[in-house]
């Protein structure tokens, strides 16, 4: 593990905490990860995907176990994904008219999506893709929802993935429950940037069904084959599992939402932003 990530979570939670948190900064190789095999259970839990197709990049297994579990599933999908196609050579009324056709497919493929997961409530927060950070209503949207919701696992993008988006809904999530008094654990996933996991989810009954959710994502898929790349991903987490076990798992980093808070405002702001 670097020697700035174990700065920053020494600075954040002070050692006691450290040591009960030996999963999270343990040896991260490849062959030797540490993490806890979660198994997915009932309740309340809510999903935050920056963009409509996140949500199954990075949890769309772990999302199909919670309902075969019978949890009530939430996902809030942050952005309206108007960036997620060329507008190049286009007039100023072709722009108008293609981003409101790209928004209208993208809403339609995330509620395809979600019906294959078997996911029960969809929110849509409409904010600008790429200017999430500076979006001053979404916080506020997200905690309606999340004070209506009282989840007791929220999902979200770990506050150290590539996209700016992705780390920035770190902030709108922390921001939204701050002052409600909930207690959820937050569970920070992957989508463009491997993490450093202290659980794992095992998703070889569900991948499947994520395959085919994914698959709903069309106008995403024409620009990347990100099926290929989830699955991968998955794949290589299946060796949290031990022996030969093969299949397929999801990652997360898994804290109490003090102790996620705490980490994430102890990264330095020129790394997140």
């Amino acid at each position: 593990m670097s020697n700035l990530f174990r700065r920053v979570v020494r600075t954040a939670l002070g050692r006691r905490r450290v040591q009960s948190l030996r999963s999270l900064i343990r040896d991260s190789s490849l062959f030797t990860q540490q993490a806890t095999v979660a198994e997915p259970g009932s309740g309340k839990v809510l999903v935050v995907a920056p963009h409509m197709d996140d949500e199954t990049l990075g949890c769309g297994g772990t999302i199909a176990r919670h309902v075969l579990a019978g949890a009530q599933v939430t996902v809030v999908f942050l952005t309206d994904g108007r960036h997620g196609a060329s507008y190049a050579g286009m007039t100023e009324p072709e722009r108008d008219l293609r981003r409101t056709e790209i928004v209208a497919t993208r809403r339609a493929e995330a509620q395809c999506a979600g019906r294959i997961l078997g996911v029960q409530s969809l929110s849509f927060l409409d904010a600008e893709d790429g200017s999430l950070r500076t979006d001053r209503r979404v916080p506020a949207l997200l905690r309606t929802i999340l004070e209506r919701e009282q989840p007791h696992c929220v999902y979200l993008p770990s506050f150290l993935e590539q996209h700016r988006d992705h780390r920035a809904a770190n902030g709108v999530l922390l921001t939204a429950a701050a002052g409600t008094g909930l207690q959820f654990e937050c569970r920070g996933y992957e989508v463009w940037t491997p993490l450093i996991p202290n659980c794992v989810v095992k998703i070889d009954a569900t991948v499947a069904l994520k395959k085919r959710a994914l698959a709903c994502y069309q106008s995403q898929l024409e620009q990347m084959d990100y099926v290929h790349a989830a699955l991968g991903l998955n794949a290589h987490r299946s060796l949290a599992l031990g022996g030969n076990a093969g299949g397929f798992a999801e990652a997360f980093q898994a804290l109490p939402l003090a102790d996620y808070m705490r980490l994430y405002r102890a990264i330095p702001r020129s790394l997140l932003f």
